[in-house]
């Protein structure tokens, strides 16, 4: 009689289409969670399944678009505390708010975030959707700031937005998986402390742009 050996795969089976795809984003999530992103080749992934290398190609056309997929669910996270804080009375404390609900998804996703960001600097359709996931963020900033923005100059503000994300992102980045709630909560209160005093009017009534002082 035959012994498996330890490190052999499981017997492979029939799955439904829906079934496969499941399993193989299942065993890329897995993977990106110990290995380095640049390490997830599609044979690596492929041998956390029971399925042959093969049956990637019927799934995804390449490991970007397993990325993006991974991705496309995280997005509709992100879109629901940006369309919370645009729709809010209080737009500051909306604003933490919805930095606090980001920070909770880097930290819970952020093995499959920085996959997409470190790569994208190499493959245009990350790149892409990076921006996808960035714009949005960008674009709801300057809707909500715009009307209450110490700086007036919409090209100034624009930059300023841009540089602001870019420093969350870098920041969420750099969360590991246990990271504290506590260690949450001082993130976001430090982000948010330099977001107001970089485009709100300061507690004396005076513009935060120095060029609007002079």
């Amino acid at each position: 009689m035959a012994v498996k050996s330890p490190g052999a795969r499981p017997p492979r089976r029939r799955r439904t289409p829906q079934d496969a795809r499941q399993e193989i984003l299942d065993a890329t999530r897995r993977l990106l969670a110990e290995r380095p992103a640049r390490e997830a080749t599609v044979l690596a992934i492929m041998e956390g399944t029971t399925l042959s290398r093969k049956s990637f190609y019927v799934h995804f056309r390449d490991r970007s678009e397993l990325i993006i997929a991974l991705v496309q669910p995280l997005r509709a996270q992100a879109d629901a505390a940006l369309e919370h804080w645009a729709a809010a009375a209080s737009p500051v404390q909306a604003g933490r708010a919805a930095l606090r609900a980001s920070a909770a998804l880097y930290r819970q996703h952020g093995t499959i975030m920085r996959a997409l960001f470190w790569a994208s600097a190499e493959d245009p359709d990350l790149a892409t959707a990076r921006h996808q996931l960035t714009q949005p963020v960008i674009d709801t900033a300057l809707r909500v700031l715009t009307p209450i923005a110490a700086c007036q100059d919409p090209n100034r503000l624009r930059a300023t937005v841009r540089a602001l994300v870019t420093m969350n992102q870098h920041s969420m980045l750099a969360l590991p998986a246990d990271a504290t709630d506590a260690d949450l909560d001082q993130l976001v209160d430090t982000l948010a402390t330099i977001w107001e005093r970089a485009t709100l009017p300061a507690a004396t009534g005076q513009p935060a742009d120095p060029q609007q002082r002079a």
